[in-house]
């Protein structure tokens, strides 16, 4: 799953997006491949849970916020990013969509988080890939649930992104540590 949301990440630039709705996101080499999509110029759009809730129990933002700080930082907001509003249940889509400008895309999803425990092999997942055109039925319905979600079409779905904004240093201390040794439930 690593290997090849790597390798649909990169060398994307102008023209090309890469729209994504995300339960965790942490793992290192995605957020890199991340932030040089946006450097290139592709548009990178991602939905993410705020990572404040758990089965019933208040969280503290870890990863998701120290996290999608650093996106946006090391960007320069060319990553943009929205909170899915939860209020007390879990936005646990597991989305990411490539559309390249020649009308190629490749939809990857299924039960992986984009975290190290997930996409490294220590947890046993399942993703499918789609691919198709920008045009296909299974693309165009998967970029419709994003932009719903994205735009709150039909409901109240999600956040701007400083809504739940958190600079912490100790939040992306903790969740590096984390994210580096396996030490948490992500």
């Amino acid at each position: 799953i690593q290997d090849e949301l790597i390798r649909q990440l990169e060398g994307l630039g102008p023209g090309d997006r890469v729209l994504m709705a995300l339960f965790y996101l942490s793992e290192r080499d995605i957020l890199q491949a991340l932030l040089r999509a946006a450097q290139a110029e592709a548009e990178v759009k991602i939905i993410l849970d705020p990572s404040k809730d758990a089965f019933g129990r208040e969280k503290n933002g870890i990863p998701n916020q120290p996290v999608a700080y650093e996106l946006m930082k090391k960007s320069h907001g060319k990553i943009k990013i929205r909170w899915y509003h939860t209020h007390g249940e879990q936005f646990h889509t597991k989305l990411t969509l490539v559309e390249k400008q020649n009308g190629t895309a490749v939809a990857v999803l299924g039960s992986a988080n984009l975290t190290r425990k997930n996409i490294e092999n220590f947890n046993l997942e399942l993703d499918v890939k789609i691919l198709g055109t920008s045009s296909s039925e299974v693309i165009q319905e998967i970029k419709q649930y994003h932009d719903r979600v994205w735009h709150n079409k039909g409901g109240h779905y999600t956040v701007d992104y400083d809504f739940y904004e958190d600079r912490s240093l100790s939040k992306t201390f903790f969740y590096r540590l984390y994210e580096s040794t396996g030490i948490s439930t992500f």
